[in-house]
C-alpha cells in the first residue's frame, strides 16, 4: 500500500485510463460522445468503436472520410447498414475498374 506522497511505481497515463473507459460496455452514451473529442487518438478511436455511441452519432462518423474506417468496426452498426456500406464500396470499385 502506498503512503500519502509516495508515487505509484508504474503510473497509468491519463489517456490510457480514458481509453479503457471508452472500451467499457457500461460507459454512458454521453461520455462516449465526449471521448470522441479527446486529444489522444487512441481514446478517440476506442470511443468510435464503443457500442454505447448513439446511433445518430455513429451514422455521422460513418459518413466522414477521417472517421469511417474506424467507425465501421463498431459492433453496434445494424447489419442492413453494413450491407449498404458494402454495396456502395463494391459499386465504387466497379466504377473505377470500368
Amino acid at each position: 500500500m502506498l503512503s500519502i506522497g509516495e508515487r505509484d511505481p508504474l503510473p497509468v497515463p491519463e489517456a490510457e485510463v480514458r481509453r479503457r473507459a471508452a472500451e467499457d460496455i457500461r460507459l454512458e452514451p454521453a461520455d462516449a460522445v465526449r471521448l470522441l473529442s479527446d486529444p489522444a487518438a487512441s481514446v478517440r478511436s476506442a470511443a468510435m468503436r464503443s457500442p454505447r455511441l448513439p446511433a445518430r452519432v455513429l451514422a455521422g462518423l460513418l459518413h466522414h472520410r477521417d472517421t469511417a474506417g474506424t467507425a465501421v468496426t463498431n459492433p453496434a452498426i445494424p447489419v442492413p447498414v453494413l450491407y449498404r456500406i458494402l454495396a456502395e464500396s463494391v459499386a465504387a470499385v466497379a466504377a473505377v475498374e470500368a
